[in-house]
């Protein structure tokens, strides 16, 4: 009964994040060349127009969105935090994965280039990995193998992340567009 009425106050942070996450990664795309090409700042926002320098996009604000969210349901009620972390990796992790998959559906398949399709990509996977991360908070439960799991799998992607930023291999998804 508890995880159910908590789940109301949740569903609504997801919901909220999924415009929080949305609007935050529009300034995201420009940070890097307002910060005067910071390498500092292109550890979390896109350097360059490559498909895997604008996965950043949602990278920082689902950090703060969870941060954020963490903290003040924390207070109001009680968040389970392994399962909290591992379904912030999840919908870290989806987002990715839909962005990717929806990008290259469009493109090699049909051959299409759009901008709005870019950015249509973005805020489905934004709102698909933010609903799925809610379904597994509300109703999975994470025992301690899944939640190091989560965090192996969050360190390996803030790892490629940074080395694939400065040495980024030479496949397409790393090349400028």
């Amino acid at each position: 009964m508890e995880r159910a009425i908590a789940s109301k106050s949740l569903r609504k942070s997801f919901f909220f994040g999924i415009l929080f996450i949305g609007i935050l990664g529009v300034p995201v795309h420009y940070l890097y060349e307002l910060s005067g090409n910071s390498p500092i700042v292109a550890f979390f926002a896109p350097v360059n127009e490559s498909v895997w320098e604008h996965l950043k996009l949602s990278l920082l604000p689902t950090v703060i969105w969870w941060t954020l969210t963490y903290i003040i349901l924390k207070r109001k009620s009680q968040i389970i935090f392994s399962s909290w972390f591992f379904s912030f990796v999840t919908a870290f992790l989806a987002c990715t994965l839909i962005i990717v998959s929806f990008y290259y559906s469009y493109t090699g398949a049909f051959g299409i280039h759009s901008t709005a399709l870019d950015i249509f990509s973005y805020y489905l996977g934004v709102s698909l990995s933010q609903l799925i991360a809610m379904h597994i908070y509300i109703h999975a439960r994470i025992n301690s193998f899944l939640f190091y799991l989560s965090a192996l799998i969050f360190a390996i992607l803030m790892i490629a992340f940074i080395i694939f930023t400065f040495d980024p291999p030479q496949l397409p998804i790393f090349e400028e567009l």
